[in-house]
């Protein structure tokens, strides 16, 4: 547990959020204090109590950083967790990158992220790399344009590390309720007059539903946005593919999707809860080849039993198929999943803060260049997740949604969607109801908050 006293909610989110990076033991077990005496901060755990003096002088953003150094370099609590990204905590990185090259050079912009964030010198560059790459790909995209989402919560079976709202496909009236109201939400739209930049269909796993919904989804995505543009579907089970189901998707015009085994070990697939082998994986896989998509491929690092060699050796046997795509996740202890109980799993933290870097160089030395990234909570070793991509095989959308470049509308339960003004830089999100109940019943209270936000925006 971790307390605050004399501190401003928002400051001490911040703290916490730093905290509990670098030492997940004082959310789960121990008790750390943080008292704020004006002058200088006190902190009381692990037996012991440390005092930080401020300097005279320092505006707010001084005064945060300075604490945050502190406990970035000074606590030194015994089973600390390193952090490749210094102080520096929050979801998009990279988003923080792009603003700040426009006003510095890239000299400039590493002296600033080592100063004021402590952040590492291969982290900066690595940061870097991506900013410049997505910057080079945004200037080609109309950032007043937009993206389409489509969410399809239905899955053959809940994964232990997923706590997102799911719903079994075998549930074919609930299935059959969804589709139908996803299909309205959809028609509000059919007055675009520009097709958007991407369209992303993602869950869940869409293509659990089955070829009759799935090509009434598809169909309708067509009719609306008339589009060539890139166009990705989430074939994430392996045991959700066949001939019928690439076949709806080459018929509508999706040229990418993401193939996820998540590990190439089927003992660790069991203790997942995927019905699916490493066998399933490889003939989904090749049979998605013959029909010549593009074809992301997910890894997990920190599975549960896994080692060092385990992870390297998943990621062998993938890039021995040569996939245009690899996406390399580090686990996140997500609240509701049922990893997320078994705090143990954070004892791997050190094995996975070791084994990013050897991932790495393994994707760089094949010619998988990073080209996007996020950060998430409670994620093991201070990992992150970050998409590898064969040279001009980056998936636009990935980019553009992570690091806020362009609108995006969303459709469907749990979906979000953003307005952005490039001009302003102003974003405003609505965020559709995560349960099928309040969706089916009352989805259109959301998106008549869109309509009103696409009038505000101009769009």
């Amino acid at each position: 547990m971790i307390d605050f006293e004399n501190f401003q909610e928002a400051e001490a989110h911040d703290y916490y959020e730093l905290i509990r990076m670098l030492y997940p033991q004082f959310v789960s077990e121990e008790k750390l204090k943080l008292i704020n005496k004006g002058s200088s901060v006190v902190f009381v755990g692990g037996g012991r109590t440390l005092s930080l003096n401020l300097e005279k002088g320092l505006d707010k953003e001084q005064r945060r950083r300075r604490i945050k150094t502190f406990i970035l370099k000074d606590l030194n609590y015994p089973g600390k967790i390193p952090s490749a990204f210094g102080i520096l905590t929050g979801v998009r990185p990279v988003k923080l990158v792009l603003e700040l090259l426009e006003t510095m050079s890239l000299s400039d912009l590493k002296d600033y992220l080592k100063k004021n964030y402590s952040i590492e010198d291969k982290m900066i560059d690595f940061l870097l790399s991506i900013g410049q790459k997505e910057r080079a790909y945004f200037s080609t995209v109309d950032p007043f344009g937009y993206s389409v989402y489509l969410h399809i919560p239905f899955c053959p079976s809940r994964c232990a590390y997923c706590s997102y709202p799911m719903i079994k496909s075998s549930n074919r009236e609930s299935l059959d309720s969804y589709v139908e109201t996803l299909l309205l939400e959809l028609d509000t739209y059919k007055d675009l007059k520009v097709p958007p930049t991407s369209i992303y269909i993602g869950g869940g796993t869409p293509t659990s539903i089955g070829e009759k919904y799935l090509r009434r989804i598809l169909s309708k995505v067509q009719k609306i946005f008339h589009s060539q543009c890139e166009f990705t579907v989430e074939a994430g089970r392996p045991d959700t593919l066949n001939d019928s189901i690439f076949s709806a998707l080459k018929d509508y015009g999706v040229n990418r999707i993401s193939i996820n085994p998540q590990t190439m070990h089927d003992k660790t697939l069991k203790i997942l809860n995927r019905q699916h082998s490493v066998t399933d994986f490889l003939q989904a896989y090749n049979l998605g080849k013959k029909y010549d998509f593009n074809i992301n491929v997910d890894l997990i690092l920190g599975l549960p039993q896994e080692n060092r060699q385990d992870i390297l050796d998943s990621l062998n046997q993938v890039v021995a198929l040569d996939p245009d795509n690899i996406t390399i996740h580090t686990l996140s202890l997500k609240n509701g999943s049922q990893l997320f109980q078994q705090g143990e799993y954070f004892n791997t933290s050190f094995i996975v803060s070791e084994v990013i870097q050897e991932v790495y160089t393994i994707l760089k030395s094949l010619d998988y260049a990073p080209y996007y990234m996020y950060r998430q909570k409670r994620t093991l070793g201070n990992g992150f997740n970050a998409g590898y991509s064969k040279p001009k095989k980056e998936s636009i959308y990935n980019m553009l949604m992570m690091d806020e470049g362009q609108s995006i509308l969303g459709f469907g339960m749990s979906s979000s969607t953003k307005f952005y003004d490039p001009k302003t830089n102003r974003i405003e999100k609505i965020l559709q109801y995560k349960n099928l109940k309040d969706y089916l019943n009352h989805w259109n209270d959301k998106n008549a908050k869109k309509s009103q936000l696409r009038e505000d925006f101009k769009w």
